[in-house]
């Protein structure tokens, strides 16, 4: 019976190992990814990619707006998803010494993300879980895989679907059909149109595409759409179809606004029942 207690005392030594190193691993999976980093302190958001353009992205006056491929107000329900990756929980975490970056994916990365001064290499999936590996600094950790579509989807499904940039107001609006413009005594029209006025500019500034595609840029005066907004600026915008799509056109930006038709019949004319249309609006 004797010979046995060395082997038990190991046992015993081992199974305290195994606790205090379970235990450990729970309070750092507990850490986020970028510990002292809160979203709603990030100014700026550079996306790198292999083999395509950059995405810049800067907060200015409390909205967030991409500054390249093409300035325009984004989507800030899609940037929230962005910045929560830095409250990810890792799964895993590992010395960048001790694994093989290249058999990760990290070397080069899949996408380079960086949130003001801190950087995020993002790599492969590992084989089991489904995990995304990613590197900060000198550790590979393994966190959920929920941002991935965004970082390596098309830039602009990161813009902002609305015409009108939010923070903006409207104070002017121009289609072939009518003009319309708000003054000391609220919305003035011309001619008459179907809806009072106000309601108009109200679903104008609310109303969001069912999607928004990257055209070719080019420099034209031709526009079929002017919307005026409150700083002096104005958004001027050409009505086409191509392939069944009704898009307002946004040549400047290179930017398509495809909307169904009977929404976009209904802002052009300010008639919905002419049109068998109903406003729409979207937010996010």
């Amino acid at each position: 019976m004797r010979t046995r207690w060395p082997w038990l005392l190991l046992l015993i030594a081992g199974v305290m190992t195994l606790a205090v190193w379970l235990v450990l691993d729970s309070r750092e999976a507990s850490t986020p990814l970028l510990p002292g980093v809160q979203p709603g302190d990030v100014d700026r958001v550079l996306i790198q990619r292999p083999n395509t353009e950059n995405v810049q992205l800067r907060r200015r006056d409390g909205q967030w707006w991409l500054e390249a491929p093409s300035d325009v107000s984004a989507n800030d329900f899609h940037i929230r998803q962005l910045l929560n990756v830095v409250r990810a929980q890792p799964q895993a975490d590992y010395a960048l010494a001790d694994v093989e970056p290249q058999r990760l994916g990290l070397d080069p990365p899949r996408v380079r993300l960086q949130l003001d001064e801190s950087v995020i290499l993002f790599g492969d999936t590992d084989a089991v879980d489904g995990l995304r590996y990613v590197q900060v600094d000198d550790r590979v950790l393994l966190i959920a895989d929920r941002i991935m579509p965004l970082l390596e989807g098309a830039w602009w499904n990161l813009i902002d679907r609305r015409l009108l940039p939010a923070g903006r107001s409207l104070q002017d609006v121009e289609t072939p059909h009518y003009q319309m413009r708000r003054d000391q005594e609220g919305w003035q029209v011309e001619p008459d149109i179907a809806v009072p006025a106000a309601d108009l500019a109200a679903d104008w500034r609310n109303v969001s595409a069912l999607v928004v595609r990257e055209v070719r840029r080019q420099e034209t005066d031709a526009s079929d759409v002017r919307l005026g907004l409150d700083d002096g600026s104005s958004r001027h915008l050409r009505l086409t179809e191509e392939d069944g799509e009704r898009r307002l056109v946004d040549d400047a930006r290179g930017l398509a606004y495809v909307f169904d038709g009977g929404t976009l019949d209904y802002l052009l004319r300010g008639d919905p029942q002419q049109m068998g249309a109903r406003p729409t609006g979207n937010e996010d």
